[in-house]
């Protein structure tokens, strides 16, 4: 099992990870996935709970071309599998066969409820889905939780960001008990939305759509210096360390 500054990656590829969704689909336990990125992990470097919740997860995608790079200096292979593309999977997954879903989605964030419902409904008529605003926390509101699991969805998707998004998850593994699969899936339901979009394929295949992001959103400056040149930075001296 691969592992990048402590965390856990998956040696799955896409094929292989999506099997293993559609057994958790098919089981009768809870299960939660989590896509780890650069700036993902280096958080976990500060914060315990979230090093922990990682760690513990059934599947850990590595999300982000950084990780490549951190696999190649430490002798590691590491097969990239982006959280919004394999999103769109069990989306495609659930829709043909039939398991409910519900978005969890962060009230201040790009899309609102009824633009990611709209958009679903468009690209997957046949999707039996919910979406609940909430507020970026480490639980639900009791009116949230409640509208949750009167829905018992099979799959939950957390669009809150990081820590929050999983720490949310992992706080509800017992509370959510038709769950079979959650996972955290940061800003993928904009991409849906076209609320944001993604950087051209050849840029996202040779490692550069973090060079998109700047250009689209230059506020992102400080989140894309720890993602790269930070992240690197503590790769090269664990590895002359």
């Amino acid at each position: 099992m691969p592992n990048i500054l402590g965390i856990n990656l998956s040696a799955d590829n896409e094929k292989t990870a999506l099997k293993k969704v559609e057994e958790f689909l098919n089981s009768n336990s809870f299960h939660y996935a989590v896509t780890p990125n650069p700036e993902i992990i280096l958080r976990a470097q500060i914060d315990a709970d979230f090093w922990q919740i990682l760690n513990q997860a059934d599947l850990s995608l590595a999300d982000g071309f950084g990780l490549k790079i951190a696999g190649w200096l430490s002798k590691q292979k590491i097969t990239r599998i982006t959280g919004s593309d394999f999103s769109l999977k069990i989306l495609k997954l659930a829709s043909e066969k039939n398991k409910k879903v519900v978005i969890i989605n962060w009230e201040k964030g790009l899309s609102t409820r009824e633009e990611i419902k709209e958009a679903l409904e468009k690209k997957y008529p046949g999707l039996n889905f919910l979406v609940i605003n909430a507020a970026r926390a480490t639980n639900l509101e009791p009116e949230e939780q409640v509208l949750l699991t009167t829905f018992a969805p099979d799959i939950v998707f957390s669009a809150l960001g990081f820590p929050y998004q999983e720490k949310i998850i992992f706080n509800n593994k017992e509370n959510w008990p038709s769950v079979r699969l959650a996972l955290g899936v940061g800003g993928t339901f904009d991409f849906i939305t076209k609320k944001a979009t993604r950087a051209p394929k050849i840029m996202r295949r040779v490692g550069l759509e973090w060079l998109w992001r700047l250009g689209k959103q230059p506020q992102r400056l400080g989140r894309i210096y720890r993602a790269t040149f930070v992240f690197m930075a503590k790769i090269l001296f664990k590895k002359h360390k």
